[in-house]
């Protein structure tokens, strides 16, 4: 047990031990004001069933005597000029001078008519005795009645409870220590598993999942670990892929390269070939330094680290210019434009390069005979619709096609056409969509909004 979790323990520990302290420290108070208080009524009680048989001395011996006995109690009588005319002293003998100390002190408080009641209420098992003074009327005259009374069964009670007090509260912290144990445990273990994931994340595990059901922050974050955890696992991949696909791209032009240069250095070409040598070489050469580029530009348009000029525009316009650019490359294949004027907010160049980038995909994957169809619609937003009917793209490569590089045959190279094109078209708040089913060709949507 260490960190977090041993934190938590000692801290949710030290919360009951206090909380557990503070309630018997306040049961001990209440138990000691509660006795006090009955023992105040019991003894006013019997004061007044003195007080009743005053004016009858037999019944009055007979009550007091009771009462002493059964109280332990010593009792005195004072009329209203101070004088005693009844004591019954047989119990308490020790105590005749503090007890006579106190009903002196308090006599004219009595017979003022006040009830007096001395004891240590905060801390009854401090005090040796209990004494009351009842004012009392015989014959409308004023009296004073003093019961006093010894503390030893009441503070055997009062301590006998604080010893089960004690005992609970020793019982009481064990059970908070294994309570705020499994408290601990429950609440840092979910805690404890994230960590352990962060930490094989950052070591380069990105398979491991959370299975956390709290239903509360902790899940989220256990979510939002797995989802990043995805998330660098695709990256990694993707990371992986473009290493790869990037040394296959420029595998084959270096190759190239390498055996022309090394054909020419050896002189093994005959003359009238040198030239066309040459010619391709400087083709790989600028298929390279197209790839790199393009890489760098797709960096740039991704970081958004370009600016954009937007400006009003006719897009149908647009359409048509890039329609008779691609007649050089487009051979036998059929290109339909259809739609209608449509005023859209944007950077014409670079929609153009993007929309260009679809069309010539499209060129590519048609057969030479095939037909493409461009339509420009108004639908909440400018919507381009370009279908071809090629070849077709498997359906479970239809989620990556706009990657980097991504290659949706095993062979044949791979490009950052489509990439690039997604990320301009991104950049106008819009987005591109493909369907497409082997054997049925592709259709391309790019929506945009308008001015």
């Amino acid at each position: 047990m260490k960190g977090i979790r041993l934190k938590l323990f000692i801290y949710t520990s030290l919360l009951m031990i206090l909380l557990l302290i503070f309630n018997i420290l306040l049961q001990s108070s209440i138990l000691n004001r509660y006795y006090s208080n009955t023992e105040k009524d019991k003894l006013i009680s019997y004061a007044k069933v003195i007080e009743k048989n005053l004016l009858n001395p037999e019944e009055l011996e007979t009550e007091a005597d009771r009462i002493s006995s059964n109280l332990n109690a010593r009792i005195s009588i004072y009329d209203d000029r101070g004088n005693i005319i009844y004591k019954n002293y047989s119990h308490m003998m020790g105590m005749t001078g503090k007890i006579m100390n106190i009903e002196k002190s308090n006599l004219d408080l009595v017979l003022g008519g006040q009830i007096i009641y001395r004891t240590d209420e905060a801390m009854l098992r401090q005090s040796k005795i209990i004494s009351l003074g009842y004012p009392a009327k015989v014959n409308n005259t004023e009296a004073a009645i003093f019961i006093h009374i010894p503390t030893v069964e009441i503070k055997s009670t009062v301590e006998s409870l604080s010893k089960q007090f004690t005992y609970l509260l020793l019982i009481a912290i064990l059970i908070s220590f294994l309570g705020a144990y499994i408290i601990s445990n429950k609440f840092t273990e979910p805690i404890l598993k994230i960590k352990n994931a962060a930490k094989k994340i950052s070591e380069g595990d990105y398979d491991i999942r959370l299975k956390i059901n709290t239903d509360d922050e902790i899940e989220e974050l256990s979510n939002t670990i797995n989802v990043m955890a995805e998330n660098l696992s695709k990256t990694e991949k993707l990371r992986r892929d473009f290493i790869a696909n990037v040394t296959h791209e420029f595998r084959t032009p270096l190759g190239i390269i390498k055996g022309y240069a090394e054909a020419l250095y050896d002189d093994i070409v005959p003359n009238e070939e040198k030239k066309q040598y040459i010619e391709d070489i400087i083709e790989e050469v600028e298929k390279l330094n197209r790839l790199v580029n393009e890489n760098l530009e797709l960096s740039k348009i991704e970081s958004k680290s370009i600016k954009l000029n937007f400006q009003d525009f006719n897009l149908y316009d647009l359409l048509k210019d890039i329609v008779d650019k691609v007649k050089i490359i487009k051979g036998n294949r059929k290109i339909n434009l259809s739609g209608q004027d449509l005023i859209i907010k944007g950077d014409m160049e670079y929609l153009e390069r993007a929309i260009l980038n679809i069309i010539s995909n499209s060129i590519k994957h048609t057969k030479e005979d095939g037909l493409i169809e461009i339509d420009l619609k108004s639908d909440n937003g400018a919507v381009i619709t370009i279908k071809d009917d090629g070849e077709g793209i498997d359906e479970k490569h239809l989620p990556y096609i706009f990657e980097r590089f991504y290659r949706a045959k095993e062979k044949g190279a791979g490009g950052l056409g489509l990439s690039i094109a997604k990320e301009i078209i991104k950049l106008h708040s819009g987005e591109i969509k493909v369907y497409s089913k082997i054997g049925e060709g592709s259709t391309f949507e790019i929506k945009v909004p308008k001015s």
